[in-house]
């Protein structure tokens, strides 16, 4: 079976340098606003990270709340790209480029669980939620835009 899931876009009206500087920086150790900041912008994820510590890195770590893993995070600071895939089913990917009026951010959120498991209910109603998961966006889209003092807006 393909893989599920969704994409959306939004624009940052501030440089891609600085977007990534504030966004892409990741390593070990507890996840706040200095740390990781993108996954507390991640629709749904933000309220869950109270607890939680990356290990590894420079590029792949693996987070953990408490004493159980949670997933995984990889970023790739050069490449703009910021990937979480929490448990077996959900991951979600940040892809920042240039663009006329700042950075392009393309969101896409992907059902990865393993075939035999992509059609469950669980997982197809997870991704039935596209839309609630794109109110998420433009509300990561906000808190970006807080953060770095700019104006951002939703794309397609």
């Amino acid at each position: 079976m393909s893989q599920q899931g969704w994409t959306a876009t939004g624009v940052i009206e501030a440089p891609l340098d600085e977007v990534t500087a504030v966004f892409l920086k990741v390593t070990e150790g507890p996840v706040n606003k200095d740390n990781a900041p993108l996954l507390n912008v991640v629709p749904g994820a933000g309220r869950l990270l109270g607890s939680a510590v990356l290990r590894g890195g420079p590029t792949e770590f693996t987070i953990r709340y408490g004493p159980r893993p949670g997933g995984t995070v990889e970023v790739e600071v050069e490449r703009g790209y910021f990937a979480f895939q929490g448990g077996y089913k959900f991951r979600a990917e940040y892809r920042f480029t240039a663009h006329p009026k700042g950075t392009l951010l393309i969101y896409r959120a992907i059902n990865v669980a393993l075939g035999n498991h992509q059609d469950r209910a669980a997982v197809r109603f997870q991704f039935w939620l596209g839309g609630a998961l794109k109110v998420g966006l433009r509300g990561s889209l906000r808190r970006i835009g807080k953060a770095l003092g700019c104006r951002t807006y939703a794309g397609s």
